[in-house]
């Protein structure tokens, strides 16, 4: 039944819960993740009387929480998406700096190298040019090896962040499974009205979570919200969180891998969030740079080395390696059972794709695919040091002791660049010379001249063994007096893995000799062969020289710098637009609470005094009873 006290003393409690939710609101302008609460009023179903319903007062219905479950899903996802990006940004950009500055970065010092070169090929018998040489190649060697060290350098500290990330991430789980759980009993206690600080406690923390992996939520009836990360891998089920953990890769063990609970590896499906950044750094930065830094190290090395052996140097012997030689690595699998170990070699360095390959036996053959694709790669040989695999300008011999199910990861670069090192100190062991000379007797009648001559098959063992070509006619020769060879001008004649070009008109009896490169010559045709290295070009399927090829690292690694710039500006710019969308819906206004503050004491007061009526009225009922 309607009467004043009852309307007053409902309006007065509904009037203090309503101050009660806006101080609550002011008390939480500051804490991240609230929700802005909104009292739900309804009022009371009046009595019936002979004049229709008189009402009876107002009643709380709920404490309403301001929020919209598709902006937190457009949250969760932007703050995951700019977390990866920040985090990918920072790495792309700190590489870059690395790989393209002048200090730093491999271009100066590769350009000294051949410069020096270019110098030997006009004073070759200097010595102080032939030391510069050496110390341009040393310098170049340390420059490679520190570049290696940065790179893995960062990889390690990417280790170390992942490991830290997951820690916080299961950290973060096992918060969510435990407000799960006091949300659902809560829920359970108060007849299905939700606790609203819970629920934005569990909230920030999945955004908290979100910032670290991307993630996908699943509120279930009772409540509870299930978190999912790599395409559907459980991480909260209700109340129970699945942690995520670490373990070494399974041909490094000094890289970090990301598993699901069970130990199977989602390193590759782990997308978002800060996790997601570090491993797309570690995929896309790291991994190729190292790559590409080690084939263009691979790739000189084996050249000069190459033709040094093609030249003599100042104590007339044939020229030995400049660079000491460099070999890729083939890690073996943890689960490998045999005792099988893989050598890596190279066949032919400007075939090199800078791809990692895994070797694989299946008990009975060896097969060899890409690492990245799982394509079949075609390679022919025995795989035995004298019939190594030969396949993509690789060489790989394989030692006894296989298993089924044995495999290797073959990594041609990944750290070649480290190994770099000068094999030679002694000026003198530069190889400027070419092995052999040619020349015409001063006693020639005719006009014939002879080329220098050049080295066709270094390995012949006749290769330095003097040779007279001497003209018995008009138009025919012999080599050391046998045979009689048809002269054409400009032919070339081959001898002993060498070739000279004869032209003019020599006469009878002309006579022309080519033979060893004493010591001590001035003899600068190796050293051009040298300094011509540095514009062949003999990479990516001979498109590039070295220095274009470290030019397009550097282009690569940059344009992905750039490209995470630019995807940086953008995510920062949504999730602003989100997060402004949530803040009006949601954020706390203290002028609109002040206001609120206001009309709530204000009803407050006007319920009081409705009160004090029914009091007055009531005493005035009393005072008139006791006439």
């Amino acid at each position: 039944m309607s009467d004043i006290l009852g309307i007053g003393i409902s309006s007065l409690l509904a009037n203090r819960s309503g101050l009660d939710v806006t101080g609550h609101n002011i008390a939480n302008v500051n804490t991240a993740g609230y929700s802005r609460q909104r009292l739900d009023l309804t009022n009371r179903v009046g009595a019936a009387t002979s004049y229709g319903f008189a009402g009876a007062g107002v009643t709380v219905r709920a404490v309403e929480r301001l929020s919209d479950k598709f902006v937190f899903a457009r949250e969760i996802s932007g703050t995951a998406s700019l977390a990866r990006v920040e985090t990918f940004s920072v790495e792309a950009k700190r590489t870059d700096a690395l790989l393209s500055d002048a200090n730093t970065g491999l271009g100066t010092t590769l350009n000294s190298f051949f410069d020096s070169l270019s110098v030997l090929a006009t004073t070759p018998s200097s010595t102080a040019t032939r030391q510069t040489v050496i110390t341009a190649a040393d310098a170049l060697a340390g420059r490679f090896n520190d570049l290696q060290a940065q790179l893995d350098s960062d990889e390690r500290s990417i280790n170390s962040r992942v490991s830290q990330t997951v820690t916080e991430i299961n950290n973060y789980a096992t918060t969510i499974a435990s407000l799960n759980d006091r949300i659902s009993m809560a829920l359970g206690a108060s007849g299905g009205k939700p606790p609203n600080d819970l629920v934005d406690q569990r909230d920030q923390a999945v955004r908290e979570l979100a910032q670290r992996v991307s993630v996908t939520t699943v509120e279930q009836d009772n409540g509870a919200l299930n978190v999912f990360v790599a395409n559907g891998q459980s991480l909260v089920v209700g109340t129970v969180a699945s942690p995520l953990g670490t373990k070494p890769n399974e041909f490094d063990s000094a890289r970090t891998e990301v598993t699901a609970q069970g130990g199977a590896v989602i390193s590759s499906q782990v997308g978002g969030g800060t996790l997601g950044g570090l491993l797309d750094t570690r995929r896309e930065i790291l991994d190729p740079a190292r790559e590409k830094l080690g084939r263009i190290a691979i790739t000189l090395s084996e050249t000069i080395n190459a033709q040094q052996a093609q030249g003599v140097d100042q104590n007339g012997n044939f020229g030995a390696p400049l660079f000491s030689p460099l070999a890729g690595a083939a890690p073996a699998s943890t689960r490998n059972t045999g005792s099988a170990a893989v050598t890596v070699g190279f066949a032919d360095a400007t075939q090199l794709d800078g791809k990692p390959y895994q070797l694989s036996f299946d008990g009975s053959a060896w097969s060899l695919t890409d690492a990245s694709t799982g394509a079949a790669v075609p390679f022919s040989g025995a795989g035995t040091t004298a019939d190594p695999f030969v396949a993509k300008g690789l060489s790989l011999s394989v030692t006894a002791g296989a298993a089924a199910g044995d495999k290797f990861l073959v990594q041609p670069g990944r750290r070649a660049a480290g190994q770099l090192s000068v094999a030679i100190s002694n000026p003198a062991q530069i190889a400027a010379a070419a092995p052999i000379k040619a020349g015409a007797a001063v006693t020639n009648t005719g006009s014939g001249t002879i080329t220098p001559g050049k080295v066709t098959d270094v390995g012949n063992p006749a290769l330095r063994d003097p040779v007279s070509i001497q003209f018995t006619g008009p138009g025919t020769y012999s080599i050391n007096g046998t045979g009689a060879f048809a002269y054409t001008a400009g032919q070339p004649i081959s001898v002993n893995g060498w070739q000279v070009e004869i032209s003019g008109s020599p006469g009878t009896g002309d006579s022309f000799s080519i033979g060893p490169t004493g010591a001590n010559s001035g003899d600068d045709r190796n050293a051009r062969l040298l300094s011509g290295i540095a514009t062949k070009a003999l990479l990516d399927g001979g498109l590039n020289t070295l220095t274009a090829a470290n030019g397009q690292l550097v282009q690569q690694v940059g344009s992905k710098a750039q490209t995470a710039q630019l995807q940086l500006d953008a995510q920062t710019s949504l999730a602003q637009q989100t997060i402004s969308e949530r803040n009006a819906l949601s954020g706390v206004n203290l002028d609109e609470e002040a206001a609120d503050l206001l009309r709530w004491q204000q009803a407050y007061q006007a319920s009081a005094q409705i009160i004090a009526t029914a009091s007055t009225i009531f005493d005035s009922l009393l005072a008139a009873t006791r006439r």
